[in-house]
């Protein structure tokens, strides 16, 4: 047999091996870089292969960052997600589906935060890291999942757009530029995302504007009022975009329940709500909270925003409801790299003398036509009718 027909049978043969489903090609195609020691958002420090040729991610919302660092395919070198998506967000996945159709193919994995992650099965994808948020690990910690799998040689890497959104977000995209071997996307984005921030924050302090009091209304609908969060997460976006928050001195922690009460006594300025799209699955009940997202219409948010405010007992009365000072976010803005959108936001809706050039619906439209390879449709923000 002469040397070219070796070839032949030599590539065929490679071909034949890298057959499979589309998710298993994709990430089989890139190669793991060296290992490196990397510094997570904790302070850990971990042994990885920087770039990782198989990510296992224990949310589907990290597509939110994969989206900006790769937008020809935002699931390469994804491995394993759980289904978050299809129950809190499946708007968003809807519209990645219809243009990233592989995402479907993605192996679906069990979530940390209720014990239903398997570490068998986690192994058996054969990641070369594991990727978790700031708020699952200590869950992941206790039951041993992190040693388990460092035992099976699969490091664990803690990214945070939740715990500390203003501290982490950065630090956050940077790490899974690395990791993703997108380095150079991971930095335009966060010059980009440090102006945005910097620029409120600068304004404010320039203005010496007195803060605004507001009630940072937590998913209306989903969980019964009224739910916020305190010194953390949106709660952190409303103090640094010029605000008080209502819950901060309120709650032990860094969410919780305050009492109806407790905000007619308060009487704030400002009411933000936020909203989505959630599965019926889920506890939000049709018509009981804002719909927010990607297939969401804008009359329809105006409506229900309204609707879900006038049921609540004394609420029409509040100072921020007689002065149309209420409004509702996209509520995955307290998960995500886009959270700058959400000081954006508040920043103007609490001091709207400062920031009368901030259009909403034009920095939405900045965000996808700069960083992201899908249509901004739908509706992300509202305010009463």
């Amino acid at each position: 047999m002469n040397s070219r027909a070796l070839v032949l049978i030599a590539i065929v043969g490679l071909v034949a091996a890298c057959s499979g489903s589309p998710t298993t090609t994709a990430t089989e195609s890139q190669a793991s870089g060296p290992e490196t020691v990397i510094t997570d958002v904790l302070g850990r420090e971990v042994t990885v292969k920087v770039p990782s040729a198989r990510i296992l991610v224990d949310g589907g919302r990290l597509i939110y960052t994969t989206a900006m660092l790769n937008k020809n395919d935002p699931t390469d070198r994804i491995v394993g997600w759980p289904d978050d998506l299809t129950q809190n967000d499946p708007g968003t996945l809807t519209t990645y589906e219809a243009k990233f159709p592989q995402i479907k193919d993605i192996p679906t994995t069990g979530d940390l935060w209720d014990g239903s992650f398997s570490v068998e099965q986690a192994i058996q994808l054969q990641p070369d890291v594991f990727v978790v948020g700031a708020s699952d690990f200590p869950a992941a910690q206790d039951a041993g999942t992190i040693d388990q799998l460092e035992r099976a040689g699969i490091p664990t890497v803690v990214v945070d757009y939740f715990v500390d959104p203003l501290k982490n977000t950065v630090p956050s995209v940077e790490l899974l530029g690395r990791l993703f071997d997108k380095d150079k996307e991971a930095t335009d984005f966060t010059t980009y995302y440090r102006a945005k921030m910097d620029g409120v924050k600068a304004r404010i302090d320039s203005a010496s504007a007195p803060p605004t009091p507001t009630f940072l209304w937590r998913a209306p609908g989903y969980f019964e009022c009224c739910s916020s969060f305190a010194k953390s997460n949106l709660a952190a976006m409303v103090t640094y975009s010029g605000g008080v928050n209502l819950a901060d001195d309120m709650l032990p922690g860094q969410q919780g329940t305050i009492s109806p009460e407790a905000v007619l006594a308060d009487n704030p300025a400002v009411i933000i709500a936020t909203g989505a799209n959630w599965s019926p699955d889920t506890p939000a009940a049709p018509g009981s909270f804002v719909p927010l997202g990607y297939d969401d219409a804008a009359e329809r948010a105006r409506t229900h925003l309204r609707s879900i405010v006038d049921r609540q007992p004394g609420f029409p009365d509040l100072q921020a409801v007689k002065d149309r000072r209420t409004y509702a976010v996209w509520h995955h803005f307290y998960d995500s790299p886009y959270n700058f959108l959400a000081v954006e936001w508040f920043a103007k809706w609490q001091h709207p003398e400062l920031f009368q050039d901030i259009d909403p619906d034009a920095g939405l439209r900045e965000l996808h036509e700069k960083f992201l390879p899908v249509e901004p449709t739908g509706t992300f923000w509202t305010e009463l009718p």
